[in-house]
């Protein structure tokens, strides 16, 4: 019995001393960081760069149940925003056959016995998470599904523009959303991305025929 008092009366203090001694957010932070790039010794600068936040996963980075205040969350679309690029032909609607490709094509930024793979050009992927083609078995639940987009949306220019932008930088329109920041990380062109705006949008796309 003496025992298991003295074993109870231990608990608390070391607890204590262990809280005492545990570095603050901001430190843990830095310790954290510092982990992470020296993790990858004598890989390509393609591998480190995407060890390091930008601003706006910075902001994004919230510890626990933690929120975004409505100026950080302005913070981050604003910055979002300001990094989206249109393609150089001013048209955001392209070819909806490469699109489909593009929706389907899991290459390019993986790493594969450290080194980055070597692709043509890195696919979208949009399937791994989205219903897409209503034909289509093998489909994505990870994220709202895609199915008739253009046929319920329409096709005008700012539902175009808007698809667009979600694509480019879903951050735009939703702040440390899981989407991949697609033209933003530079993972897909601007001119892709129009293909892909075009497999969601064109009428004859399988997306939005029964």
């Amino acid at each position: 019995m003496t025992r298991m008092k003295l074993v109870l009366l231990c608990v608390p203090a070391a607890v204590a001393v262990g809280c005492a001694t545990f570095p603050d957010q901001v430190t843990t932070q830095k310790l954290a960081e510092k982990m992470v790039a020296e993790a990858y010794p004598g890989m390509p600068e393609s591998l480190t760069r995407r060890t390091v936040q930008d601003q706006s996963q910075k902001i994004c980075s919230k510890i626990g149940d933690a929120k975004l205040t409505e100026a950080e969350a302005a913070e981050v679309v604003k910055l979002a925003r300001a990094s989206i690029k249109y393609p150089q032909s001013g048209k955001l609607v392209g070819d909806w056959k490469v699109g489909a490709k593009l929706a389907y094509n899991g290459s390019g930024s993986r790493i594969r016995g450290g080194k980055l793979e070597k692709a043509k050009e890195n696919g979208a992927l949009c399937s791994n998470c989205h219903a897409l083609d209503p034909k289509e078995v093998n489909v994505g639940n990870l994220a709202p599904a895609l199915t008739d987009f253009g046929a319920q949306r329409g096709n005008s220019e700012a539902m175009v523009k808007y698809a667009y932008e979600k694509i480019y930088n879903s951050w735009a329109y939703f702040p440390c959303s899981n989407m991949p920041r697609l033209g933003h990380d530079g993972h897909l062109t601007p001119e892709q991305i129009t293909h892909v705006v075009a497999y969601l949008i064109d009428p004859a796309s399988p997306v939005n025929r029964k």
